[in-house]
């Protein structure tokens, strides 16, 4: 039998199962967590077994008896969660699908990884939650909560943002201009050329 953990999360009792050396993760306990229809999921992923690399894994279940799991590598399963479209499930069901989309994977890999012995807490409902996303091809790959303060924008602009009044404190420009000073200095003394800069 492999090695496993159990992971509570958002009243559902989650697995994480060690298998063949890699982490995977039952799928009808989170599709029956999220009250998604686990017939149509299991087909789902039946149909494309290759894609989510899926396994069937004997497990001995908290009545002692052994039961057979449809399980996928806990790699694949942010890339799964990403599949499910909130706008086309029941409504009722439609805030925890996102939850489980915005937590699940996370709460699952830091379990796995012994990064903490502590669920992150829920975002409660009415609070918005600032993310920055990772996209390839189209897809998002990557979720990560940042602070409200976070901007993000191309290389090419930051110029024109600090033109631009409203985006940074005095104290800011104070920083940006001793860091760019300090690295134009440690540049050109790299390549050889002595510069005064005025501070």
């Amino acid at each position: 039998m492999p090695n496993q953990i159990n992971v509570p999360f958002h009243g559902s009792n989650l697995i994480v199962i060690n298998h063949d050396s890699e982490a995977h993760i039952p799928m009808k306990p989170i599709v029956e967590g999220m009250g998604l229809d686990w017939s149509y999921q299991s087909r789902k992923l039946g149909s494309n077994k290759e894609r989510w690399s899926v396994a069937v894994i004997a497990t001995v279940a908290q009545d002692s008896k052994n039961r057979d799991l449809l399980c996928i590598p806990l790699r694949k399963l942010f890339g799964w969660l990403q599949t499910l479209q909130p706008n086309r499930v029941r409504k009722e069901i439609r805030d925890k699908v996102i939850q489980y989309q915005n937590e699940c994977d996370d709460v699952l890999w830091r379990y796995w990884n012994n990064e903490t012995n502590q669920l992150p807490t829920s975002t409660p409902p009415g609070v918005t939650t600032k993310l920055l996303m990772t996209l390839e091809n189209s897809r998002v790959i990557g979720t990560v909560p940042v602070g409200d303060d976070v901007m993000v924008f191309e290389r090419s602009r930051i110029p024109e943002l600090l033109r631009e009044p409203g985006y940074f404190s005095i104290e800011d420009y104070a920083k940006i201009a001793e860091t760019a000073n300090s690295r134009l200095a440690m540049l050109l003394a790299a390549k050889g050329k002595i510069v005064e800069l005025n501070r």
